[in-house]
This record gives structure tokens, sequence and C-alpha cells, in this order.
């Protein structure tokens, strides 16, 4: 079957192997075309969530879960089914049809597994629901190539392993030699790209990497420690915005006319809370004017950007400055091809 030797996959389906009966090493060894050392990890994995137990049966070795522990097929409600799909179409989000995301398989398979423990009328509501809820991501980019370097990743942030990787900057247009301590992958719907998180020893801070700028990557016989607070969800609250790191700033916006109606029912960002809202008069455009705490850099930059010109910066001033320059570069560059097409 293809993708065998993942470890998201594995860890999730000997969870199910175990439930249905007791499996002896050698038949998962056979069954997902891995070593024993490999199993082992597997198992001491599952161990600590797990009560799974380890008994020899002869020349064999044998994995249970223990007496009095079964599996019990889950009963979802609709409102839990609908979750469910979203979070299918989320994990597979790669590609329009999610044919060719690394993650599209097991995708699939998970939702073989839940509809199979589901009764009659459940696969029904599933089946209903699958044409009312969807995604309204468009990402493009071919991931499968991928698939391999993400398996390495999460292996590596599982076992706590530092990799040596070449990586593409695509600011700097060159590539270099990282170390690099990787805590955690995930898909950035900003930019519709697979990223990893971690430490990074030539920076000396956590900072995140776009998949698919690694040029080759291995793993290294160094381990490391993951800060024992690291939380992937709250550091990207803090520290990435619109796609891109950044150190936290605190922002002052102010949207005018149309956008101001936006501003004042659209959540950006957890952080975001409104200062002041103005009605329209005969001189002056309603208002809406919101503070929020976000990471600085393109990312922030590029979401004003896209608001202009109903938006305004209030604070901080270094950011006022970077948009100013912004729009007088647009400015010079459309000023030069509109001369460019009269001489033409």
């Amino acid at each position: 079957m293809p993708y065998r030797g993942n470890l998201t996959y594995r860890l999730v389906e000997l969870q199910l192997l175990l439930a249905e009966r007791p499996r002896s090493q050698h038949e998962l060894v056979q069954h997902f075309r891995v070593n024993r050392k490999t199993i082992r990890k597997d198992i001491d994995a599952l161990s600590g969530h797990h009560p799974i137990t380890e008994e020899r049966a002869g020349r064999h070795v044998m994995y249970r879960f223990i007496d009095g522990f079964r599996f019990q097929p889950p009963q979802f409600t609709p409102s839990e089914l609908a979750t469910l799909l979203l979070a299918q179409e989320a994990i597979a989000i790669t590609e329009p049809n999610t044919v060719t995301s690394p993650f599209a398989i097991h995708a699939r398979t998970l939702m073989g597994k839940v509809r199979a423990a589901l009764p009659e009328y459940a696969r029904q509501q599933l089946d209903v629901l699958a044409h009312i809820f969807g995604s309204a991501a468009t990402p493009v980019k071919d991931f499968t190539s991928y698939a391999a370097t993400i398996e390495l990743l999460t292996t590596a942030a599982l076992e706590q392993q530092r990799v040596l990787m070449r990586y593409y900057t695509l600011a700097q247009d060159r590539t270099s030699e990282r170390q690099f301590d990787p805590y955690a992958v995930y898909f950035d719907p900003d930019g519709a790209t697979f990223k990893v998180l971690g430490y990074d020893h030539r920076r000396c801070q956590i900072i995140p990497f776009a998949i698919d700028h690694i040029r080759s990557i291995r793993l290294t016989d160094e381990s490391f420690i993951r800060p024992s607070d690291f939380d992937l969800h709250k550091f990207l609250e803090e520290n990435c915005f619109n796609g891109i790191h950044g150190a936290p700033v605190t922002v002052r916006l102010r949207a005018y006319g149309v956008t101001a109606r936006v501003f004042a029912e659209r959540q950006f960002h957890p952080s975001q809370h409104l200062i002041e809202r103005t009605p329209a008069t005969k001189e002056r455009a309603e208002t809406t004017t919101i503070e929020m705490r976000v990471a600085s850099g393109r990312g922030l930059v590029r979401f004003i950007l896209s608001w202009v010109p109903d938006i305004e910066v209030l604070s901080p001033d270094e950011l006022r400055c970077e948009v100013v320059a912004a729009l007088q570069t647009a400015s010079t560059i459309h000023a030069a091809d509109e001369k460019n097409r009269v001489v033409d």
C-alpha cells in the first residue's frame, strides 16, 4: 500500500490493529514494511498515551491493549461530522482534488475507517453533509514530491532529533546549510504551503521554514530538547501574521468607507479589538479604528496594502513609514510603466 512507511499513518493504524486483537512484532513488521526497531519506537510512543502491554509467546513478542480496555466506535453528532469533513479538507488541502497532497491518502483512509465505524444512518448523514460543507481555499502547489521530506521532519520532531539541511532563502536568492531542531510541521493557509517550525542554530531563534525550499535534508546523531512550554498555535498567533514570521508589534489601523464596515465585523487576529467607530458625515466617510498585536514584517505590510486606499496606519510610526515607502515605490513603477506605454 502507498506510504506504508509513513510515521503518521503507522501511529493511527497501529491503534486500530491492536484494538481488533493482539498483534505480534513480526506481524507488524510485515504489515508496515519497516524493521523491528521502528515498531518498538512506535509502540513506545503510543504507550505513553494508551495501555499497551508487551508479552512473549514462544519466539514471538506480542503487543495488545491491557485487559479491560476496549475500543468503542465513536458516535458523532451532525455538527461533529461536519467538523470532521472540514478537518479532512484541511489535511489534504494542497490540491483541489486532494490527490497530489502527501497526506491525501491518509485523509481518505481516515474517512474510510470512520465511515466503517458509523451506523448506517450516520453514514448517510456524512454523505449529505459532504455536499453541504466545504472549504473556500484554492491551493495550487503539488506537494507529492515532498512527502519524504515531511516524513523525515515529522520523525525528527517526534524523536527530537536534529537535522542538517540545505535551505533556499527566497529573499536572499541563495542556498545555505542549516542545523535545525524541528518542533512541528504545519500547513500555512496564508501561503498555501507546508512549513516546519523549530530552532535554527544559525539565527539562534525559533523560525518557520517552507518545506518546498528545502533542497536536501538528513538526520544527524544529535538530539535536542523541545521547550516544555512550546505550543505551536500560541507561537504562530504571536509571531506569524499573513504567512510571515516577525517580532510582535502593537498596531493601530483606521479603515474608511465600506472597508470600515468590513473591519467592524471581521476578526483578523485573536488580539484584535475595536478602538473607535465614527459615522459618515458630509465631509468624511465612516471609520473604524482597530488595534491588534501581530508579527511585524512583510506579512503585516502586505496585509495593509491589500486594503489600500481605504486604510491608514496610525501607529507605530515605523510601520507607517514602511507602508508609505511601499506605496511610493509602487507609484514610481506604475508611473514609469505608463510612460513607456505612451511612448510605445
